[in-house]
């Protein structure tokens, strides 16, 4: 079982300062076609493209998705596809990024029936980008349980210009980002000329 080391919160907080949260611009990587699994509809002749163009001008969920953190991983990904319906009815896009290799995205969707985008991030470029994974702050010295350095499991709601409206990692791995509290950041936004 994994968990949290409480008396390793002062500096867990370090290393969460660094990891880039709402006001922050969310990098600006080439997805390329071969490293995801889509469920977006992109013209067959083009193999990269921009966050803003998987957005389609439309909010983005960005989860980081890590199979090693087990039952909160589990649970996260569940949460995810049981709101995709919702999410898609409040006009958001769901990216899901990974450690997993791109058979083992393959056969998790077809496992869970798993019906929104999921990216391959080679050498978790994205998650050291983001600030989920450290060399410096490894996950190990904050959680029991855990033997490898791994990104954090978080989730960033993102406008389709790159702006990150709200972000949520719990560190004790006790709660999830709920449809509800994504429904407020995308209402809250909507009437600004910097929704899309």
């Amino acid at each position: 079982m994994i968990h949290f080391i409480k008396t390793r919160k002062t500096q867990l907080n370090k290393l969460l300062s660094k990891i880039l949260g709402a006001g922050k611009q969310f990098p600006s990587f080439h997805f390329t076609k071969e490293n995801g699994d889509w469920s977006i509809d992109f013209p067959e002749d083009k193999h990269q493209f921009s966050l803003e163009e998987i957005a389609q001008g439309k909010p983005i969920l960005i989860t980081y998705y890590v199979p090693e953190w087990k039952e909160y991983a589990e649970q996260q990904l569940w949460l995810l596809q049981k709101s995709v319906r919702r999410l898609s009815e409040l006009g958001v896009q769901i990216l899901t990024i990974t450690n997993l290799s791109i058979p083992k995205i393959k056969e998790l969707k077809s496992s869970e029936k798993i019906n929104f985008s999921i990216y391959h991030d080679v050498n978790q470029e994205i998650a050291k980008a983001i600030g989920l994974l450290s060399e410096q702050s490894p996950c190990t010295q904050f959680y029991a349980g855990i033997s490898e350095n791994l990104p954090l499991p978080a989730s960033f709601l993102v406008l389709a210009n790159g702006l990150i409206i709200h972000h949520f990692i719990d560190t004790e791995l006790q709660s999830y980002l709920s449809y509800k509290e994504i429904e407020v950041f995308v209402n809250n936004y909507k009437n600004s000329k910097n929704f899309s």
